[in-house]
């Protein structure tokens, strides 16, 4: 579909948040942060229930992107120096500004903080659990998603994540 026919899902509070390129290291950390709770669930069925989860957000966000097509106003040619901006620019050569919603980083986030609650208790979950919400508001201030994205990635994640592990 063309890019003018997508859905843009903003609010009024979306043009409020401020563009802060610096929030980048935190929006690529995700990708670490992501592949974390598979170096500490040591239970067969937990690494299951981990991978489960993030198939299926992975493949439910990606229909309901081709199912919605939003689209999102972003600050285009990053012209910020350092590392911040030249990762902002890179993803922004490869990754266009729709299929947003829901945002697949805060909803892989979801399982990983759950995994890291049950496997590392409430202190590591705890520090997790932080490092997810820096990740959420990190696509705010990038200006990657609308806090509509976040806040569907995040029930989606609570959903599928809870199916994924009562199944």
């Amino acid at each position: 579909m063309e890019p003018s026919r997508r859905i843009d899902l903003g609010i009024e509070l979306d043009q409020k948040i401020p563009y802060l390129p610096l929030f980048a290291l935190v929006y690529f950390s995700t990708y670490v942060f992501v592949l974390q709770p598979f170096f500490i669930l040591s239970d067969a069925r937990q690494f299951h229930w981990m991978l489960t989860s993030f198939v299926s957000i992975s493949v439910i966000s990606s229909l309901i992107h081709a199912a919605v097509p939003s689209k999102i106003e972003r600050v285009e040619q990053v012209t910020v120096g350092g590392l911040s901006g030249w990762m902002l620019g890179l993803f922004q050569k490869t990754c266009k500004p729709y299929g947003n919603f829901p945002s697949m980083h805060v909803g892989l986030s979801v399982p990983v903080v759950a995994a890291n609650f049950i496997a590392g208790g409430p202190v590591i979950g705890g520090v997790m659990l932080a490092w997810a919400v820096l990740i959420a508001v990190s696509t705010l201030f990038t200006k990657q998603h609308y806090i509509l994205d976040v806040l569907a990635g995040v029930a989606g994640g609570l959903v599928i994540s809870a199916l994924a592990y009562w199944l």
